[in-house]
């Protein structure tokens, strides 16, 4: 009796624990699966989002499926499917006669990369995510062909691109509202085959699109462009190689005004790279640069991409957090303005020196790698310097204007006139 209560025990633990296995198994499949290499469309996580959620929402129009299926896009969501319809008619009534099914089949053979390609698991079924795919990727391609080539459009489009063109030009930076670009090119090849006119590549109609981020007239390879948000992050980024440290870790960078005090004198720089920021003492010389309501959005998306996808490589991270240094107060964005460095399009300067303040919130900055080490060691060493402090101050103080300086000297030689009578009434 005895070994039948101990067998009975042995055996409800065993099932007990085979069904522990079995929870702890359900438990881990329901677990994200880790990133796949092909992954470089990320969902912003909340730290960041909380700072500005606006900043990553889309405003008229969802891409990809992080935005998919809102109610706020849902009238956008008709005039997708009106340019998806009309880039398909055109290829299945020309010669080349490319059919609907030939989008669908070029779309789900590809499905797998194309879900690989998010930083987290698309919770739609095959067929729900190819028809997604295929109209927003032909939206994309007839809105830019659409924009460029007046005989390819007809009175039967829904969206004026001129009238929507800055809020779509929003959208389409969005990291979170993206498609790999490696689709957009296949669909690209299928639709123009079937055109009546000549069209540029993919690439070039891309590039002019977004030309107003083409401040260097970069030709990038687009064998490597990831996505829209990643070509605009290309664009943006230096040609030159950064600089190993000369010191200590960077930690601080005095403000502009400070730095100014210090006799520090800044000017716009020609360059049209926003890195080519140089220190020839006593000059530090700046790219020009815009701040206007696009701003904070373009830089806090590719911000997100540099933190997500090219933790290593952060220009952009770097670049604004030597922004956020150098204007703290009102006094400093006044300062750049003045020089031509900085163009207010805000009507608030303590608006703008807060914006950059606020766009590293919630980024760790890697300051071992930061591409502005050097730049910043050699300000630093200019303004502990005593003597550049001195200079600085008699010059603001003394020889900031034309009467100053008549005042200043008057009163030297009336001084000197003063010591030299009073030595002569001694001696007598």
């Amino acid at each position: 009796m005895a070994g039948t209560k101990s067998e009975l025990a042995v055996d409800m633990q065993a099932r007990d624990e085979s069904k522990l296995v079995i929870q702890i198994d359900e438990m881990l499949d329901k677990l994200e699966p880790p990133l796949s290499s092909e992954c470089c469309i990320y969902r912003v996580n909340k730290e960041l989002r909380k700072v500005k959620e606006e900043a990553y929402t889309p405003k008229v129009v969802s891409i990809g499926p992080f935005h998919h299926g809102y109610k706020n896009f849902k009238s956008m969501e008709l005039v997708k499917k009106k340019y998806f319809k009309k880039l398909v008619r055109r290829s299945t009534n020309s010669a080349a006669n490319c059919s609907l099914s030939n989008y669908i089949e070029f779309v789900k053979k590809r499905e797998y990369r194309i879900r690989q390609c998010y930083s987290e698991r698309i919770e739609m079924d095959s067929d729900e995510f190819v028809t997604m795919i295929l109209i927003d990727g032909c939206f994309i391609i007839e809105l830019l062909v659409s924009s460029f080539y007046s005989d390819l459009t007809d009175e039967d489009h829904s969206l004026s691109p001129t009238i929507f063109l800055e809020y779509i030009n929003h959208d389409l930076i969005l990291l979170e509202n993206q498609v790999p670009f490696f689709i957009l090119q296949g669909l690209f090849s299928l639709a123009t085959a079937s055109f009546n006119v000549l069209v540029l590549p993919l690439p070039n109609l891309t590039l002019e699109w977004f030309s107003q981020f083409n401040f260097q007239n970069k030709q990038p390879n687009f064998e490597s462009v990831k996505h829209f948000t990643d070509l605009v992050l290309i664009l943006f980024r230096p040609t030159s190689q950064r600089l190993p440290r000369r010191k200590e870790k960077f930690r601080f960078l005095h403000s502009a005004t400070e730095l100014s005090d210090a006799g520090v004198k800044f000017q716009a720089s020609s360059s049209k790279c926003l890195h080519d920021i140089h220190f020839n003492k006593p000059v530090l010389e700046i790219p020009p640069f815009t701040l206007d309501q696009s701003t904070d959005t373009l830089f806090r998306n590719l911000i997100a991409l540099e933190l997500y996808h090219y933790p290593n490589d952060t220009y952009i991270i770097d670049y604004v957090a030597f922004l956020d240094y150098l204007l703290n107060t009102p006094r400093d964005v006044d300062l750049l303005v003045q020089n031509g460095i900085m163009f207010n399009w805000l009507s608030d300067s303590k608006n703008e020196a807060s914006s950059y303040n606020v766009l590293t919130t919630n980024v760790v900055m890697d300051y071992d790698n930061f591409y502005f080490s050097r730049v910043s060691e050699d300000l630093n060493e200019y303004y502990q310097a005593p003597m550049n402090k001195l200079k600085a101050t008699l010059k603001r103080d003394y020889f900031n204007t034309p009467w100053q300086t008549a005042a200043t000297l008057t009163a030297i030689t009336l001084l000197v006139l003063t010591l030299i009578q009073t030595v002569f009434s001694i001696i007598n």
